[in-house]
């Protein structure tokens, strides 16, 4: 999903955090796992955390959600990044 579909994609990220605590702006969402978290912006930041990294991305391109697998993946032209949610 492109962030331009940003009400489908906040929809997607609802579900995709439904196991953690979300927290939902105008302009943002926020997912808390309790040990990692994904914020995601209107305007194209992506950030990340979890024990022993973080990620910081603007500009995201493509958000691709697999909620079989548990998977958010950031598509960049520069960057590949995969965040696992804790617990699957």
């Amino acid at each position: 999903m492109k962030l331009n579909e940003w009400d489908t994609l906040s929809a997607e990220l609802r579900r995709f955090g439904d196991t953690g605590d979300v927290t939902v702006a105008d302009d943002r969402i926020h997912i808390d796992f309790g040990s990692a978290y994904i914020e995601v912006t209107k305007d194209g930041t992506l950030r990340t955390g979890m024990p022993l990294h973080d990620f910081a991305h603007a500009n995201t391109a493509v958000i691709v959600l697999d909620h079989d697998t548990g998977t958010l993946t950031v598509e960049a032209d520069t960057v590949t990044y995969t965040f696992r949610r804790p617990g699957g």
